[in-house]
């Protein structure tokens, strides 16, 4: 068994029963859940600090596009959207994401059944609802930006909450960050998704400094999300 074998069986064994929670939110969440909501799962489960992190990044990111009110969190959307949905209330039931959303804020989620739920489900929750709400905002394929959450786990420090939001304005952001992280893509292929982020928090096409730092954030994200996958695979052994 090779190593990306092995890893994605870690990612299957410890992020599918995450996967299925999600999935009960609605069909919309269904390819999140089975797919990137599961690697992300994985990852939170085995990486307390990361789990941390991509939460924060969450809160501000979704925050700053509107997407969550100022006194919202990831995880508590998340908790709000999987007891919604053990009563009936799932996302295929509303004909916008905004009236999903505003159901969600009116439901009063039992605390006792909140312990039910780990952090980290609830937190990949949250992400996936979050996910739609961007998809929407911006009119994106669905599924298009289920795996804008991994370039600011990989590499938090460059890919911020402002930063991202630019990129995903732009129209920047590929569906192929999770093979491009793996080192899976062809050299044209990684070339054509490198070059598409080539723009500024702003949206402006990059000088050659910017450029730069681009693609040294970019090679660091590779290195640590390398790095993760050792980290996982050897809580293994």
């Amino acid at each position: 068994m090779g190593f990306w074998s092995s890893v994605r069986d870690f990612f299957s064994d410890v992020g599918s029963a995450i996967g299925r929670s999600v999935s009960a939110i609605g069909s919309a969440l269904s390819s999140f859940a089975k797919g990137i909501g599961t690697v992300i799962g994985g990852v939170v489960e085995a990486l307390a600090p990361v789990a941390k992190a991509i939460g924060n990044f969450a809160n501000a990111f979704l925050q700053g596009l509107g997407i969550l009110k100022p006194n919202e969190s990831v995880e508590d959307m998340g908790n709000r959207a999987l007891q919604a949905a053990d009563e009936g209330i799932t996302m295929d039931k509303f004909d916008d994401f905004n009236s999903y959303m505003n159901a969600l804020r009116d439901f009063e989620p039992d605390p006792e059944k909140s312990k039910s739920y780990s952090p980290n489900t609830k937190l990949v929750a949250g992400l996936g609802v979050g996910t739609k709400g961007v998809e929407e905002k911006f009119n994106a394929e669905p599924g298009s930006l289920d795996a804008m959450w991994l370039l600011p786990m990989a590499n938090p420090e460059y890919f911020t909450p402002e930063r991202m939001q630019g990129l995903i304005s732009a129209g920047r952001l590929g569906s192929d960050t999770f093979d491009y992280l793996e080192k899976r893509l062809t050299g044209g292929e990684s070339r054509t998704f490198e070059k598409a982020l080539e723009v500024d928090k702003s949206g402006n096409v990059m000088d050659a400094g910017q450029r730069g730092e681009l693609y040294d954030a970019l090679e660091n994200a590779q290195d640590n999300w390398s790095n993760m996958m050792d980290k996982i695979d050897g809580s293994k052994q």
